[in-house]
């Protein structure tokens, strides 16, 4: 079996003068940071700002991921 890469998805913002940040509370799922940017963009933001989900963080390694993504137990 091949290792799978799980990754978090950031929210990352850029003004309209320029400069990023990244929101600190990331989202398991990049459909949860869609959903998100989504409802966002539903409250009609001021022009010049954009916001995009990004993954971040390692991948797991070597160690194989259930496909429910459940961490594995440990003997």
């Amino acid at each position: 079996m091949s290792a799978a890469a799980v990754y978090l998805w950031y929210v990352v913002v850029a003004g309209p003068q320029g400069g990023l940040i990244a929101l600190p509370s990331p989202f398991d799922q990049q459909d949860q940071c869609l959903a998100a940017i989504k409802a966002y963009e539903a409250t009609k933001p001021q022009a010049g700002w954009i916001m995009q989900c990004i993954p971040a963080g390692p991948p797991l390694g070597d160690e194989e991921v259930p496909e429910d993504g459940a961490p594995a137990e440990q003997q």
